[in-house]
């Protein structure tokens, strides 16, 4: 089978340890990117902004710089953030501002292991800068040392356009214990993209052991026939496959409209497709640095009507684009999912066409050209209610169906049951 060949592939080509060992481990840090809760409008500066769960500490106030990865100015700063975003896309990053502060996060590390934690810095003004990365026992910044603390000294030079420079330290941490990552800066530095990673602990599911990879419900061992989203490599294309899509796409309807409402289109990830992606990803880093992200686009065109058991049209041309929406991977920040259509603009009895467009920062090349783009319709059919017949949430690829969900009809929000594969 095609999944099958494609598992002994990867494991011929790069064996077990990938799997287990290339950064699949979870960021233990939340909103170590501040693009939780950002500022709205406006670019450069944003003094005294939340940037929660981050808490500073008794000096100068944060400033949260906004992006548009090189289209505007920035004041001061790069007028890039550190996560190699394409540019026009809006991102963001932390300055002190008229001084210095440190800041910090807690975390509680949920396996034994050695943690690996760092970040990016970048210089203001064309001046040289001075930081230092910390982790210490307990909350706050005044816990006693774990290893030693690190300091960052950046020299003078082109701040707007310099790159980022990225830090990187390691030291034992114990399972249950409280720990905080603290960031020193002076008036000169920026900071972005933090981490806390701990090897050995993948998402909350506990250490895993030789032999294991992680699947949706907890570590299993490894068995071709059970893998359905494999991890390609050797020129292969990344695990965006009709297998995985077709499992993790629901529609959910406008509020208060009942299942013969407008819809949106919601993409759920589940914590394997998470993975094998990050893992993806961090194989083809190994290979070329440059690479850092893994970005797909999807895009929703209005195709064509479509009652309940119609055909899926074979009509050229997309239709007309309504949404567009992003999924994100990235080498030091995992996961980033705009992962959901956000507007109720689909309509019941409507083919859609979807288009995944996939690519990595900065145009950079690594699988060919068939694997950029794949694209799929679906259609949320809506049942006829004096003849008792039920509605069905339709995916196909154009030539046949991956899957469909059914309701019983009625005028309250559908209840998904499981996905049957056809």
């Amino acid at each position: 089978m095609k999944t099958k060949l494609k598992l002994i592939q990867a494991i011929s080509a790069i064996g077990v340890g990938l799997m287990l060992t290339t950064g699949a481990f979870a960021n233990e840090l939340v909103n170590g990117d501040f693009e939780l809760n950002p500022p709205t409008s406006g670019f450069g500066n944003h003094l005294d902004h939340s940037i929660a769960p981050w808490v500073l500490g008794s000096g100068n106030g944060s400033n949260v710089i906004r992006t548009n990865q090189g289209v505007n100015s920035t004041g001061q700063g790069p007028r890039k953030d550190a996560s190699a975003a394409v540019s026009g896309t809006i991102r963001h990053y932390l300055d002190i501002y008229n001084g210095n502060n440190d800041f910090y996060q807690t975390f509680t590390a949920t396996c034994n292991g050695e943690a690996t934690f760092g970040g990016y810095f970048s210089t203001r003004a064309n001046q040289g800068g001075t930081a230092s990365v910390t982790l210490r026992n307990g909350t706050g910044t005044n816990g006693s040392v774990v290893g030693q603390s690190n300091l960052v000294n950046l020299p003078g030079g082109t701040s707007a356009t310099d790159p980022w420079t990225r830090v990187s330290y390691t030291s034992p941490v114990v399972a249950g214990s409280t720990y905080s990552l603290v960031i020193k800066m002076d008036n000169q530095m920026n900071f972005d993209e933090a981490f806390v990673k701990v090897k050995g602990c993948n998402y909350g599911l506990g250490p895993v052991k030789p032999g294991e990879v992680i699947g949706q419900v907890g570590p299993v061992i490894i068995d071709f026939e059970d893998v359905v989203l494999p991890v390609p490599v050797d020129n292969c294309c990344p695990p965006i496959n009709e297998q995985s899509i077709a499992r993790q796409l629901t529609p959910v309807f406008q509020p208060g409209g009942g299942s013969n409402s407008n819809y949106r289109l919601n993409f759920s990830a589940t914590s394997q497709f998470n993975n094998q992606n990050q893992n993806y990803l961090n194989y083809v880093n190994s290979m070329q640095p440059p690479i850092n992200a893994l970005i797909s686009t999807w895009r929703i065109y209005d195709k064509a009507p479509g009652a309940l058991g119609s055909p899926v049209p074979t009509s050229g041309g997309w239709g007309t684009q309504i949404e567009e929406f992003f999924t994100t991977y990235h080498i030091t920040n995992p996961i980033s999912h705009g992962n959901t259509s956000s507007n109720y603009s689909m309509k019941p009895n409507h083919w859609y066409r979807v288009q995944v467009g996939t690519y990595f920062n900065g145009n950079n090349k690594f699988f060919p050209k068939k694997c950029e783009s794949s694209d799929y319709w679906v259609n949320w059919q809506v049942g006829n209610k004096s003849a008792g017949s039920s509605g069905s949430f339709v995916i196909s690829d154009g030539k046949k169906e991956l899957a469909r969900i059914q309701s019983e009809p009625r005028s309250i929000p559908m209840k998904a049951v499981p996905m049957k594969r056809r």
